[in-house]
């Protein structure tokens, strides 16, 4: 549970226990007046026809109070069609017009936030979203609360912050869940679903969409139970279940083409392919996966959306080169970057780079795998540069944010505290509890900054002692943990190996592949390290392509037998991520420690073990022995 959720609760409370009788409820109910409600349906159930009725009254009728309502309405139907700069005219309109406030001033200002956040605009739509997420508190609003989650969490989503969203997400679903809104928790579920999907986390993805699935199912509504059956069918897929993929697969084709849902249609299709060539790779697995993708490509390719297309023709090219197509794999992929071309350069643009890197590195000759690198190399720059910006500027905008609500709800504690003892003078029976309630309140809402500092604290305690790039500890951090570990020894009985590694001939893979290849190296060398040894071994990173792990409770042979299963673990590793001609492998120095020594004479003797395994011939392991 995120400290903004339990934030909540505890406010809730704190706000009974203060109650001087009986506790008023948090207005559940934040919808519109009833007109409005009509005219939402209607953009449902006929949009053409109730804007054109809009856009006549809109300049029919200057003056009417009502008219901040049909620039609402209006503005919504814009948002659906995707035509954002005329919504946000329109919505403008509605929040500045005098009759405009309360409740219809805040969901103005929410589907402003969301056409904020299509636009590219994260910082300006979050900026909104915590003002209308505050005024919700104050008013007690629970469904517009849940509204703002939901719309920041959308905002999350729509600049791949998967795991922010998933936050907001799953505060939404508590509150829905213990209020019982307008907004069913199911609805939510299915957002929720969709997220860990997208983070991997199948089995928790697969909980939520089938609470979406059911929901849709019992309210007969076919196009989103087509929605939630294909979501559902790519969980099985990965799940390795696939009995049941194809079973859900079969049935969103089935429920798409009875609604002639053509995107949903062809994303049954892509899916379904993929399941045949997970369940095996005979020629005829392999021809009725390539029939699925062929359909999936016909389908998706005169939609306004590319997505699909893109990936259909990504899977059909690697299916290509299974086969050894080389040519038309090449040219399923040219294809594929010609779909997103006009796409502002992304992961689908970098995905497609690496997949023509391994058609190249395959197949091409050496001036095609140059180039080929090259722009992946770039792409990537490019894509990493872009990510970057954006998480800071978002990262930026909620500690902002967070600082001032804190300081106003301090701020606001404290006054009401104040005005709760004058207006509680003549009732001294009650002013204890009241007192008591309000402290409680103001000790919550400091304990929460206090809490906010700390994990300020460590993450700048993190960022000191870490290598930026490897995420291993840094030079200063690993030679304060091994003087630690050597004044242990004695206390402890205990014994402790230490080696000194060296990544073989890395300066010949900077000079060679780049210094981006060279920092992927080192990279990959810390996570399959992290993966290799437990939490008991201390990693760090001295400098350069130079390593320093500290073993504790282990003797020597341990250590040697720990180090080259990790040696082998690098080589498999590297082969993969790094391509045929980069093996990685390393040199290592050991010493056993017994006793404490000098930090100069460990590094010294590790060092000189490690010099002679490089002298040696490479990629071996010498424990230091005493002459």
């Amino acid at each position: 549970m995120t400290k903004f959720r339990l934030l909540i609760k505890l406010l809730i409370v704190a706000i009974f226990i203060s109650s001087p009788s009986t506790l008023a409820l948090p207005s559940l109910n934040s919808a519109p007046n009833d007109d409005v409600i009509a005219g939402i349906k209607a953009l449902h159930r006929a949009p053409e026809k109730e804007m054109a009725r809009l856009k006549l009254l809109l300049a029919s009728q200057q003056t009417s109070p009502k008219r901040h309502e049909w620039n609402y309405l209006y503005a919504l139907g814009k948002e659906k069609r995707g035509e954002y700069s005329d919504a946000l005219a329109y919505l403008e309109d509605c929040i500045n017009d005098p009759y405009t406030e309360g409740l219809m001033l805040q969901r103005a200002k929410m589907l402003k936030a969301k056409v904020l956040s299509n636009t590219g605009d994260a910082q300006s739509a979050i900026a909104i979203l915590n003002s209308v997420k505050r005024w919700a508190m104050n008013h007690n609003v629970i469904q517009l609360n849940i509204g703002a989650l939901m719309t920041m969490g959308y905002t999350f989503e729509r600049i791949t912050e998967p795991k922010l969203a998933l936050d907001n997400y799953l505060l939404a679903y508590d509150m829905a869940t213990q209020f019982k809104t307008q907004v069913p928790a199911p609805h939510i579920a299915g957002l929720i679903g969709t997220v860990y999907l997208q983070l991997s986390q199948y089995e928790d993805a697969k909980i939520y969409l089938d609470e979406a699935y059911r929901f849709a199912v019992k309210k007969g509504n076919a196009v989103t139970q087509g929605h939630f059956a294909q979501k559902i069918a790519s969980v099985e897929r990965e799940l390795a279940n696939f009995v049941e993929a194809e079973k859900f697969y079969d049935l969103t084709i089935g429920i798409a083409e009875k609604n002639k849902d053509t995107p949903l249609l062809a994303r049954a299709y892509l899916g379904k392919g993929k399941l045949l060539l997970d369940r095996g790779s005979s020629e005829e697995v392999i021809s009725a996966a390539r029939a699925n993708f062929e359909k999936a490509i016909m389908l998706s390719q005169p939609q306004e959306s590319k997505r699909i297309y893109f990936e259909a023709l990504m899977a059909f090219s690697r299916l290509l080169l299974s086969t050894g197509n080389t040519a038309a794999a090449i040219e399923k992929i040219k294809a594929a970057e010609n779909a997103i071309r006009d796409v502002k350069p992304g992961y689908l643009h970098l995905e497609a780079a690496r997949q023509k890197l391994t058609i190249m590195e395959a197949y091409g000759d050496e001036q095609s795998i140059v180039n080929a690198l090259k722009q992946y190399i770039s792409l990537n720059e490019t894509v990493t540069e872009s990510l970057d910006k954006s998480r800071l500027q978002v990262i930026r905008t909620l500690y902002e944010l967070e600082e001032i609500q804190e300081e106003n709800s301090s701020l606001k504690a404290i006054t009401q505290l104040q005005a709760d003892k004058l207006a509680l003078n003549n009732q001294r029976s009650f002013l204890l509890l009241v007192v008591t309630s309000l402290f409680v309140l103001l000790s919550i809402l400091l304990f929460f900054m206090y809490a906010k500092r700390m994990r300020y604290q460590r993450k700048l305690e993190k960022i000191a002692t870490t290598d930026s790039l490897t995420r291993l500890f840094n030079r200063g951090k690993t030679i304060e943990l091994l003087e630690a570990r050597m004044n242990e020894l004695p206390h402890k009985s205990n014994k402790c190996a230490v080696a000194m590694l060296d990544i073989d001939l890395f300066k010949t893979i900077n000079d060679k592949y780049g210094h981006c290849v060279g920092d992927d190296a080192l990279k990959l060398f810390a996570a399959t390290a992290k993966q290799n040894f437990s939490a008991s071994v201390d990693m760090g990173r001295l400098g350069g392509e130079e390593f320093l792990f500290i073993f504790q409770g282990v003797d020597v042979s341990e250590t040697v037998k720990q180090l080259e299963t990790f040696s082998q673990s690098l080589k498999d590793a590297s082969i993969k991520a790094l391509g045929g001609e980069i093996k990685l492998t390393f040199s290592a120095g050991v010493l056993l420690l017994t006793e404490a020594q000098s930090i100069s004479s460990v590094l010294e003797k590790t060092d000189g073990a490690l010099y002679e395994a490089k002298e040696t011939g490479r990629d071996k392991i010498v424990v230091f022995t005493c002459l």
